[in-house]
């Protein structure tokens, strides 16, 4: 049995941002687990990863030290070509047996899916490991992407931040290869402030004890573990708990090295100030964390966590007081100018503070979104029109104010006009509005919580899609610049979640209506951009792609309701009788292809009892369908489909339906497009694979 050997990569940089390293060691892990895999290397459970600021590394307990000889079968040429008439082995033979180290009558023949084709057998002499990782990594770093990159050599070596040491070990040998100039060995870097700046390792297995002795955590996870207690344990020193702000905690996680966190406090009077002012200036401008009483009220501390070993925590605990003031004295000022002034006195303002060049001011904007969420309240009763139109009205004067207008807490837009507006007399439901329309900002963001802020969300996301498609910054597979994609995602959330009756091509016309002499072909090109996020919404809610498919072809125009129909037809997939529902919709949907007919079929031109039967039961499901249909009663539709199969099946069976007579032809043809055109109420059933069948048919 081969030794089993732990391992180490490690990519030493220059400070990396933040935002590129869990990515990136995840995408290094992946590649070199491959790698692993492709060169046939066994190894042990999964790859753990590491990152800091200044490395990301990959580590395994224990990799086979070789790859031991083994046969392998080889492909060669065509049986035909290897062997002439009188099965004798070809030149083309000969050369393929010479470069697999064999003599041409080994050959042999195997069946492929292909035709018949020249095999050979060849002993693959035993590879070590670490040769096959010196060939093979340089390539494998070189693969990983980032988001942005530099180049600091003339090889062309990109990488986010230059590269400034590599570790690469296999038990204790180092494996040795190049990289962005470097060569890899067994030295790696301790914390900047660290009087052990170099660590030499003798194994990978001491990795992060020896990078701990050199103030270096390593872990991300026990990083975020150090910091997490001791927020906890300073809050309580101070009868609190800390705002565990997710997005932060994984910042300050991957900005430091060494956390060290620290207790500060801020003059009380700063209390008065809304909590997430106070929140937002601590965590965008100080990477701070707010701490707040058991009646979730700040209290005058927060948390500051700095990446210095053995700092003198006092002296720095007063530099983050002292930045800290001076935000809060900047925001205090804001505020106050802000309430002065008012929300409703900035929406004549924004007539002069341009949105898109060629799409008008804010105050434009603001109309449409009025009479959008107009066109929106018919499809969500629950949301009150009076409450709709005021939210509209205010919602985008924010952006005018001191807060948000002097680039201070921009991310307080929607927020802070909720808090203005809740303090200036307007009532909850308007508040709450406001602050919820621009939710969600991303796929982990929360929901609107109200109908008034999911209505005015839908129809400020609209605004935006429609406006864009228009200036021409259509998104392309690579390009998205205004996030357009992101945001027809969260606006398709909203309605999933909510099961809202919205219809998006009545809603994208209702929108361009509002734009001057729009291009009337954005009226079928945005929602087809519409119907590409659905088909991703559908499969983030675990819908296979065929069932997608065959329920967007008919009510994609209409998200919660496709939603709705692919569950019910997912649960109607496992009966043993619709399989062969399935089959007879393909049979009705290959038949009527490049068939040009139209109208209703003629009762009287019916010949066979087949077609007879199956059109008066198609007569009879019509008026209970349409009904079952429109209340969203999917499983009584689907009852009333399968009951139609055995009228179909024995049409099939008995009756010629491309009959020579062309009336005939033509009555029939009309019989099928008839059901059809029920099935189609519901899905378009030909779109659904069955077993066996390719995912393309």
């Amino acid at each position: 049995m081969l030794e089993m050997l732990p391992f180490l990569l490690e990519v030493g940089t220059e400070e990396v941002p933040q935002s590129f390293l869990r990515p990136a060691a995840e995408q290094l892990s992946r590649l070199v687990q491959t790698l692993l895999e492709d060169a046939g290397i066994g190894f042990e459970g999964t790859l753990e990863r590491f990152w800091t600021l200044r490395r990301i590394a990959v580590m395994s307990p224990a990799v086979r030290a070789a790859v031991p000889a083994h046969e392998v079968e080889v492909q060669g040429p065509p049986r035909k070509a290897a062997f002439d008439s009188d099965g004798k082995p070809t030149r083309t033979a000969r050369g393929f047996a010479k470069s697999q180290g064999c003599r041409s009558e080994d050959l042999y023949v195997n069946k492929t899916d292909r035709g018949e084709y020249v095999f050979a057998r060849k002993t693959v002499p035993e590879f070590r490991t670490a040769d096959i990782l010196a060939n093979s990594l340089p390539k494998t770093l070189a693969a990983v992407e980032f988001p942005k990159t530099m180049r600091w050599l003339a090889d062309g070596t990109r990488f986010p931040r230059p590269v400034r040491w590599l570790v690469c070990m296999l038990g204790s040998e180092a494996v040795e290869f190049e990289f962005a100039g470097l060569r890899a060995g067994r030295t790696t870097r301790g914390h900047r402030n660290s009087e052990q700046r170099v660590v030499e390792l003798t194994s990978p297995a001491e990795y992060e004890h020896a990078l701990a002795k050199a103030n270096v955590v390593v872990s991300p996870e026990r990083r975020r573990q150090t910091v997490v207690t001791a927020l906890k344990k300073l809050a309580a020193s101070v009868n609190a708990e800390p705002v565990l702000d997710e997005e932060l905690l994984e910042e300050t996680v991957n900005i430091t090295e060494w956390p060290v966190p620290i207790l500060s406090r801020f003059r009380a009077e700063h209390l008065e100030l809304p909590a997430e002012v106070l929140v937002t200036a601590l965590k965008k401008h100080q990477r701070c964390f707010a701490l707040r009483n058991e009646e979730r009220n700040l209290v005058p501390h927060f948390v500051a966590v700095a990446n210095t070993p053995d700092c003198d925590a006092e002296k720095v605990g007063r530099w983050y007081e002292d930045a800290a003031e001076s935000r809060f004295e900047d925001a205090g000022f804001f505020f106050q100018a802000d309430i002065r002034t008012g929300l409703e006195t900035l929406v004549e303002t924004e007539k002069r503070v341009t949105w898109i060049e060629g799409m008008g001011s804010y105050f434009d904007k603001t109309q449409r979104l009025r009479a959008i969420c107009q066109h929106l309240a018919r499809a969500v009763p629950e949301a009150d029109e009076t409450t709709l139109d005021r939210a509209a009205l205010l919602c985008k004067a924010d952006l005018l104010t001191n807060m948000v207008r002097e680039k201070e807490f921009t991310s307080l837009q929607g927020v802070i006009g909720g808090i203005y507006a809740r303090l200036q007399g307007e009532t909850d439901a308007v508040a709450d509005a406001i602050s919820e329309h621009y939710r969600p900002q991303s796929s982990a963001d929360r929901l609107p919580a109200t109908a008034a802020g999911a209505v005015l969300s839908i129809a400020d996301k609209t605004d935006n899609i429609v406006a864009t498609f228009l200036t021409g910054q259509v998104p392309t597979g690579s390009e998205d610049p205004f996030a357009l994609r992101r945001q027809a995602a969260g606006l398709l959330a909203i309605i999933l979640n909510r099961n809202l009756a919205v219809d998006i091509p009545g809603l994208v016309r209702a929108t361009l209506g509002l734009f001057a002499d729009p291009d009337p072909k954005l009226a079928g090109l945005i929602p087809d951009f519409f119907l590409e996020r659905e088909t991703q919404a559908m499969a983030e809610r675990d819908v296979p792609y065929d069932i997608a498919q065959a329920v967007l072809a008919t009510s994609g125009s209409l998200p919660a309701r496709a939603l709705a129909t692919a569950r019910a037809l997912l649960h109607f997939r496992t009966r043993p009788e619709f399989e062969k529902l399935v089959i007879g919709q393909k049979r009705v949907a290959n038949i009527l292809r490049d068939q040009d007919v139209d109208g209703d079929p003629d009762p009287k031109l019916f010949a066979e009892p087949a077609e007879k039967e199956l059109y008066q039961q198609a007569v009879a499901v019509a008026p209970e369908l349409a009904p079952a249909v429109a209340g969203a009663d999917f499983d009584k539709a689907f009852e009333l489909l399968l009951g139609l199969r055995p009228p179909i099946d024995r049409l099939f069976d008995e009756v010629l339906v491309m009959a020579e007579d062309q009336r005939l032809r033509a009555n029939r043809l009309r019989l099928l497009l008839f059901v059809r055109s029920l099935f189609r109420e519901v899905a378009d059933l030909s779109k659904v694979v069955i077993e066996g069948e390719p995912a393309s048919a």
